[in-house]
């Protein structure tokens, strides 16, 4: 647990130091060595790799690892519990990662988790400067920025035992565990590390500053490519660092202690979509402490200091150096006068889009090429001829463009599907050979479609959303009003944050639609699954009314705190009420007819005094993703499951009488990245079931009374 815990407000910037036990700790339990076994074969295979990388080319000329070496080989990992399937390969771009026969090693696992890590790096020490990156990565994540979990390990590879400096990769389970709904992770397509002298003169001359996404997993389907491509295009404009969440602070301390994380190759963000601005990833800082660079005259907090030299010690085995408890005073004192720098961190009424001058040079060709001529829909490549080839979206379809750099001309334009696409934009070092040039793909993300941002400035007491778009309603204080939102667009939504008294709020369906038109994916161009999205939001005794909404929630909280007094919802199309990330007191809920789920829980503690849910096609509570429930008294009918809980949710219940059941209850391991649940009753009263309780080996439900 720490005691420190600094909160993004809107979930992203520092705000305020809260001196409190953290209920959801952002800590794995990883252990502090791992083993591995791999067959004769494989790790021959691993071997003879590792050798050549490193003596390919002159050992002290061509230092970097080429993409050859880098390839998987079969591994088990070894627990008390059981075997792990997983693969693992070299790490690196440099030699230093090179230690025959050790490396610094990828792994992913496969079809399963290692406590909750899907895929890791394990860093020889050198490489990373030891325990300067353990300190480094705990000191941001007290700071509130998202970190990488790391921490020193030892390895043992076919019995050879030695140091590793172990971190998990940017991935959809650390994005939940930092609070994030899964999104795009940007880092710069680092071809440049792999082009000659001549060829680096010839790239200079264009638009080459490609970024490419991270976690490939996140490129599920069109709408997802559309959010990739739109954090490319927002990466060109000139003001991005002003889309960076607390970007100078991130640049300050970086400067001043590891300034190498700061290297364009460097750079990560986490783009939030429906926000428009970006979250600084830290990545691969060389972290030095050299004389004459800190005030050791600053001091941390007492308790903080205390809370820091536990953690670190439990991920490091060593105490805080006398230098290291200086730095932290350090930034600490530095982060002073950077709290509620960006409270109001949003998207400007009046984008700003302006991009980099070659950027809009090579835009304005390609698009007065696409009105001109013909667009090939089988893809065709010009080998005689020096290409770069530009890939992007317009009016929603995957292209990609090849510029021919001896007269700086399109030659020719191909739309490609999504998965090519995909693989364009998240694949680092691809490259095809035209008239022997090495031609990376540079991606220019997306020219047009976004969602519109519409906002609602006034505070009326009736709104018409009546367009596509997203509707925002952002208010700091709104005390005892009566709030009616009518939606009469199928492809409007609306975001509201803020901080709500005694305020009443009615949501409803006013047009009519079409089952086959409903799209199946289930968020938005900007991540939204509700049509009602109450984000970082304070609630004090409000009342939410929802009727005959379509979206995949009707309504969707997430990253919120507070008291609701009330609850109703009526004909949902798929979940009537989501919950994420947020630490919600709900006193009466009711819903009535939800296709889907009645109410689904994840990633937060709540609590519910009174529930009456009627006819859900699913589930009427599903607890998840680490959550915590308490519910005093329940009523649920009609439904195909009446509780259930799965994926380390702890799910407690008073009184719940439910009639009319598939199964009453049920207890289960869904995710790999998780383990069972628990589901403790105190007294259950379930009428007309086929199945009472249904569970898994790693899940338990206890019932203290039956009715």
């Amino acid at each position: 647990m720490r005691i420190i815990k600094c909160f993004l407000i809107t979930q992203f910037f520092i705000v305020i130091f809260l001196y409190s036990n953290s209920a959801f700790s952002k800590n794995l339990n990883i252990p502090s060595s791992i083993q591995f076994e791999l067959s004769n074969s494989e790790y021959n295979k691993y071997l003879r790799r590792s050798m050549r990388a490193y003596t390919d080319g002159e050992i002290y000329g061509e230092k970097n690892i080429k993409k050859k070496y880098k390839k998987w080989v079969k591994a088990k990992i070894l627990t008390d519990e059981k075997l792990i399937n997983s693969e693992i390969r070299i790490l690196g771009d440099w030699k230093d990662h090179l230690r025959p026969p050790l490396t610094s090693l990828k792994v992913k696992i496969l079809d399963d988790s290692f406590n909750g890590v899907t895929r890791f790096n394990l860093f020889l020490p050198e490489t990373r400067k030891g325990e300067n990156e353990v300190f480094w990565t705990l000191m941001l994540d007290y700071l509130g920025f998202p970190s990488l979990y790391t921490r020193m390990v030892e390895v043992n590879l076919n019995g050879n035992i030695y140091k590793a400096i172990f971190q998990e990769d940017a991935t959809k389970e650390f994005l939940e565990r930092n609070d994030l709904t899964e999104t795009v992770i940007l880092k710069s397509n680092d071809f440049n590390f792999y082009l000659n002298k001549e060829e680096k003169e010839i790239y200079n001359n264009f638009f080459t500053s490609s970024f490419v996404i991270d976690n490939n997993n996140f490129l599920k389907n069109d709408i997802s490519n559309f959010i990739a491509s739109e954090a490319i295009a927002l990466r060109a404009n000139k003001d991005f660092n002003k889309k960076v969440i607390n970007e100078d602070f991130f640049t300050t301390i970086h400067k001043k202690y590891a300034y190498h994380g700061l290297a364009t190759i460097n750079r990560k963000y986490i783009y939030i979509p429906y926000k428009k601005i970006f979250v600084p990833l830290y990545y691969d800082g060389n972290v030095q402490f050299l004389p004459g660079k800190t005030d050791c005259q600053k001091k941390a907090n007492i308790e903080i200091l205390s809370s820091f030299k536990k953690d670190y010690k439990n991920l490091t085995s060593k105490n805080l150096t006398r230098m290291q408890e200086c730095v932290l005073g350090d930034v600490l004192h530095l982060s002073e006068n950077k709290i509620n720098q960006l409270r109001n961190s949003f998207p400007n009424q009046t984008l700003d889009n302006k991009k980099d001058v070659k950027y809009e040079n090579i835009k304005n060709k390609i698009i007065n090429y696409l009105e001109k001529n013909k667009v090939n829909k089988k893809e065709i490549l010009k080998n005689n001829e020096k290409v770069i080839i530009y890939s992007f979206i317009f009016n929603d379809n995957f292209y990609s463009c090849q510029l021919n750099i001896s007269n700086n001309e399109i030659l020719i334009c191909n739309q490609i599907d999504s998965l090519n696409y995909s693989k364009l934009i998240s694949e680092s070092g691809r490259f095809k050979l035209t008239d022997n040039f090495k031609s990376f793909p540079i991606n220019l993300g997306t020219f047009n479609n976004e969602m519109p941002i519409i906002w609602l400035d006034n505070v009326n007491d009736e709104f018409k959303i009546n367009k596509k778009g997203t509707y925002y309603f952002i208010k700091q204080d709104i005390k005892n009003k009566n709030l009616k939102f009518d939606f009469l667009n199928s492809e409007a939504k609306l975001f509201i944050q803020g901080n709500f008294e005694n305020v009443n709020f009615e949501f409803n369906r006013e047009f009519n639609f079409q089952k086959d038109k409903i799209n199946e994916i289930r968020y938005d161009k900007n991540l939204l699954t509700g049509c009602v999205n109450f984000f970082d939001t304070n609630f004090k005794n409000i009342i939410l009314k929802s009727s005959d909404m379509i979206c995949e929630d009707s309504i969707n909280i997430k990253n919120s705190s507070g008291i609701i007094n009330k609850i109703q919802i009526d004909n949902s199309y798929f979940d009537a009420l989501d919950l994420d990330f947020s630490k919600i007191k709900i006193n009466d809920l009711k819903v009535n007819n939800a296709k889907n789920d009645c109410i689904d829980f994840s990633f937060g503690e709540y609590e519910i005094i009174n529930a009456n849910l009627k006819n859900c096609g699913d589930k009427g509570l599903s607890v998840g993703e680490r959550s915590k429930l308490n519910m005093h008294n329940g009523v649920i009918m009609y439904s195909n499951i009446g509780i259930a809980s799965k994926d380390d949710a702890i799910t407690n219940v008073k009184n719940v009488a439910m009639n009319n059941m598939n199964i009453c209850l049920a207890a289960y391991n869904k995710k790999k990245e998780f383990k069972g649940s628990k589901l403790n009753i105190k007294s259950l009263n379930c009428n007309q079931y086929n199945t009472l309780k249904q569970l898994d080996r790693l899940s338990e439900i206890n019932i203290l009374k039956q009715n």
